[in-house]
């Protein structure tokens, strides 16, 4: 017989168990439970640690996204400040320039007046110097006239030089002019204002933007989750489903007890395949050779007789009880049913040859001499040494094949030749 041992696929507290041995089950039979509860609940912390990811995953790819169409506006308007900032700041620069030329125009003709009017201010000095040192005589004289003629056109040229002066334009900023300056000034400081913002604002959109890589490695953290998910599944379904005949057979022996917690790899009980029940017969090198796979056979057992076929011829010989070598020769039972016990002994018959309608004679009527096979018959009355062609033979019966007809009679009785021609009364059995 083929004998399966079970183990345990998962490592859980036994629940139930159905069998011990001895008991015969049919294939499919439930044969042990586990308690799934601990892998339920691994499988419920599974689903809620991957929804949680995914809902995480989702909820940062979400934010990454209203991000990045944040950045893309505070990019844009970045670009756009920065466009007319610069060109407030050319106008505004044009501004500065025409008014500082102006300034600049102005200043130097004041200061050339005043280098003129110094001038003229210097010859004065020096002409009163020059009057002061003449005689009294010499100042009502004409040169005294004359320096005070130089004088006098001195101060003219000063008095149109200070006129001049007094005409030129102002060099601050006119009421309008300052109000343009202030409207610039303000409209550039919003300007720059926003663009602060802005470029803050497209900075903090940038880092918080997933990269491809960032995303891959969120994606793959929930991957993770979803296999461990899975792999909680498949170990609550082996431990639901428990431990079912995968035949119809006898449990010779179980090794757990219910109640119990069993590891993965566990051995749980043996059980023996009685769909293919098998005899093994031990057989001399005598009959060896007679023996092949697929030969009828009948096995014998309990008083039952079952057809078997050989199934299968060992090819390396064993020593027996009696220090002899045999062959084990294994004889299947063909339709094996429940009042088969497993263990005991068989009688068991193999037919190495056949033949239908043949004349037989019992094996112990044979004999064979140096010319052939022969029986002893009773012919008229007397005993007659008979050759005969002998076919297959059993260890009850010899096929006759020429030599004898039906209803001859032969002795079974011990004969010798000196027998033969005495007279004889055959009995038949």
């Amino acid at each position: 017989e083929d004998e399966y041992t079970y183990f345990a696929r998962v490592t859980a507290p036994i629940e139930r168990l159905d069998i011990k041995a001895g008991d015969r089950v049919t294939g499919g039979d439930l044969l042990l439970s586990y308690d799934i509860s601990d892998y339920e609940r691994s499988v419920s912390e599974a689903a809620i640690s991957r929804e949680q990811s995914e809902d995480d995953v989702k909820g940062k790819i979400d934010k990454s996204n209203e991000y990045s169409s944040k950045y893309n506006k505070a990019a844009s308007d970045d670009n756009a400040y920065a466009i007319l900032y610069a060109w407030q700041r050319e106008s505004a620069d044009s501004q500065d320039e025409s008014q500082y030329t102006e300034n600049w125009n102005i200043q130097c003709e004041a200061d050339s007046l005043k280098k003129r009017i110094a001038g003229k201010n210097e010859d004065i000095a020096e002409k009163k110097t020059e009057y002061d040192k003449l005689s009294a005589a010499e100042k009502t004289g004409d040169k005294g006239k004359e320096i005070q003629g130089d004088i006098d056109e001195l101060n003219e040229d000063i008095a149109g030089l200070n006129k001049g002066l007094a005409g030129l334009p102002p060099t601050q900023m006119t009421p309008d002019e300052y109000a343009r300056f202030n409207d610039t000034a303000n409209l550039m400081e919003d300007i720059n204002r926003n663009w602060t913002q802005a470029k803050t604002e497209k900075k903090t959109y940038e880092e918080g933007i997933l990269n491809k890589s960032q995303k891959e490695a969120l994606e793959k953290q929930t991957d993770l989750l979803r296999s461990r998910e899975e792999a909680a599944q498949i170990e609550l379904a082996k431990a639901a489903e428990g431990v079912r005949a995968d035949c119809s057979g006898v449990v010779t022996e179980c090794m757990v007890k219910e109640g119990s917690i069993v590891t993965k790899g566990t051995p749980l009980f043996r059980l023996v395949n009685t769909d293919d029940l098998k005899v093994t017969l031990m057989i001399s090198k005598y009959d060896i050779g007679k023996i092949k796979i697929g030969q009828r056979a009948e096995a014998d057992v309990a008083g039952k007789v079952y057809d078997a076929t050989v199934s299968r011829i060992n090819h390396v010989a064993v020593s027996d009880d009696s220090d002899k070598n045999k062959v084990a020769v294994e004889v299947s039972i063909n339709e094996p049913d429940e009042a088969l016990i497993l263990g005991i002994e068989a009688d068991v018959t193999i037919y190495t040859d056949e033949e239908d309608g043949v004349l037989l004679v019992p094996y112990s009527a044979l004999y064979t001499d140096n010319e052939g096979d022969y029986c002893y018959a009773i012919e008229d009355g007397v005993i007659a040494k008979k050759y005969i062609n002998a076919g297959i033979r059993t260890s009850e019966y010899a096929e006759v094949k020429e030599g004898l007809s039906e209803n001859d009679v032969v002795i079974t009785d011990a004969v010798t030749d000196d027998q033969i021609g005495e007279k004889a009364v055959g009995s038949v059995h």
